[in-house]
């Protein structure tokens, strides 16, 4: 059984995952293990909560407070699919170009959907405040914008699952391609790192950052995984830290 570390950085979350594999990590010329097929309700799940960690990982490495999410309707017009993603592609061009002759990027995550009764189609995105002004000039249903500011605790784990949930099997996930990747880093890890684990010992915080949860998961094969989340303790989290001065002022006025 091998034992690895893993982080993963995305904008002001840090994951660090700690886990065991059957098979050593890039090593060549080594025979696979016997194919142990999970039921296909579980391969669902797992895949939803990827697509998920995924999708909130691309947000925070790309948008923070200040940004906004959007819809854009079509408000009593009625498109059929086709006719909307036509739209919605010159819509992006257009910003796309008056963006890049002000010196800016446009980034964004989405999707199109309808409304439940076949028509009002419409466009979510998240974009940055940058990208704001020039979308809704771009957009030519103006009675049909709605504008919410990203969320103030910067984590969009709420958001990621929103974008990601398909009740009608039709979604499709719309990102640009010059979003910024999370980084992700594997290493070996120390095993006595994770007998800690094991024991229930908790991991030290890193510096400049707090814990946002920490999971643990067993596999039938692997055994137990660890995952902790960390959020930096920046001017998009004075919030936390303030709540932690009051906790700690409470405490000693209680003293």
């Amino acid at each position: 059984m091998f034992t690895y570390k893993c982080e993963i950085q995305s904008g002001p979350m840090l994951e660090i995952k700690y886990y065991q594999s059957l098979r050593k990590r890039n090593k060549k010329n080594m025979s696979r293990s016997i194919n142990r097929a999970i039921t296909s309700e579980k391969m669902a799940q797992a895949n939803r909560i990827r697509g998920e960690q995924h999708t909130q990982r691309l947000i925070l490495a790309n948008f923070k407070q200040g940004d906004w999410w959007v819809r854009f309707s079509a408000p009593y017009k009625n498109f059929t699919e086709e006719e909307f993603e036509k739209i919605v592609s010159n819509f992006f061009k257009r910003i796309k170009y008056h963006a890049k002759k002000q010196g800016v990027q446009f980034k964004y995550i989405g999707f199109c959907e309808c409304g439940k009764r076949g028509g009002n189609w419409h466009l979510h995105i998240i974009i940055e405040d940058c990208i704001k002004d020039i979308a809704l000039k771009m957009w030519k249903w103006s009675n049909g914008i709605n504008l919410t500011p990203l969320y103030e605790d910067g984590n969009f784990a709420d958001l990621a699952k929103y974008i990601r949930k398909d009740v009608t099997g039709t979604k499709r996930l719309k990102t640009s391609r010059n979003l910024t990747k999370p980084t992700v880093t594997v290493i070996e890890g120390k095993k006595r790192e994770f007998k800690k684990l094991e024991k229930g010992e908790a991991l030290p915080i890193p510096q400049g950052y707090y814990l946002v949860r920490d999971d643990m998961w067993v596999n039938d094969f692997t055994g137990a995984s660890y995952h902790f989340v960390f959020m930096q303790l920046e001017m998009n989290h004075k919030r936390y830290a303030v709540e932690c001065t009051k906790e700690a002022t409470n405490e000693s006025k209680a003293n």
